[in-house]
């Protein structure tokens, strides 16, 4: 579907934005934009609307969030199956109060989906998929390709101050891959934050490692109670380094 095909009209008060949402709304209130109905991409439709790009995925974001549209990467953004109603106009009905709208989303792994930066990320995929040697297609090394690993190695150096080599880095898909695979090596009880997450604990558990709860304070975990405990290993979460009992 193209930009022409929705037939909105960017009418009434407001900037690009507002007017785009008011149009999209509009539609689908009145059953022209049926659930599950496929939007056109963000450039497409600022190029027939004569707007921002920007102007276009700010929209769609919003509308993703009062729970019209659906976005699903690779899927493209649709209509929601079912749509939250359209809103009333404010000269025929008495205005309600409107509850405040979510500024910042706090859940863990909640990025703002529509600030990613799609048209670098195009780039450097193509690049890559240009520059990459036939083998990279196939079945690889278990612990990444070297190119990654050995540009890890760089980065860690230049921004961490780690000095390592490509063989002692392993790429994993997330951390609860990683610390599933450290936990193939790991013996002994592992001390773990008592105000950690319960998941981190239940990976340990799922791996038959016995968890010991580690006390924490104002600057993170308390690792000068470590000596009391039998723990051979320690768990913490990043930027909880914890400082020794001595320096506190």
């Amino acid at each position: 579907m193209s930009g022409s095909d929705l037939h909105l009209e960017l009418t009434g008060s407001g900037g690009a934005r507002v007017r785009l949402m008011r149009a999209v709304r509009e539609a689908i209130g009145s059953g022209r934009l049926a659930p599950c109905t496929r939007l056109p991409p963000y450039r497409a439709l600022a190029l027939d609307l004569g707007i921002a790009r920007n102007t276009v995925a700010a929209a769609y974001a919003e509308l993703v969030e009062e729970g019209r549209l659906t976005a699903r990467q690779g899927s493209g953004t649709e209509v929601a199956h079912r749509a939250a109603p359209v809103e009333p106009d404010p000269r025929r009905a008495p205005a309600r109060p409107s509850r405040p709208r979510v500024v910042h989303d706090l859940m863990p792994s909640s990025p703002d989906a529509a600030a990613f930066p799609r048209s670098a990320w195009t780039a450097s995929a193509r690049r890559a998929l240009t520059a990459a040697p036939g083998d990279a297609f196939g079945v690889g090394d278990p612990r990444g390709r070297p190119e990654l690993r050995q540009a890890l190695v760089d980065y860690l150096a230049r921004t961490r101050g780690v000095r390592t080599t490509a063989e002692h880095i392993v790429i994993c898909s997330g951390y609860a891959h990683g610390l599933r695979l450290v936990c193939q090596v790991l013996r002994g009880p592992v001390a773990v934050e008592a105000y950690g997450l319960a998941f981190h604990r239940s990976l340990l558990t799922e791996a038959g490692l016995e968890t010991v709860p580690l006390t924490v304070d104002a600057h993170g975990a308390r690792i000068g109670h470590l000596p009391a405990t039998d723990a051979r290993a320690v768990l913490l979460t990043p930027g909880s380094p914890g400082r020794p009992a001595s320096d506190r």
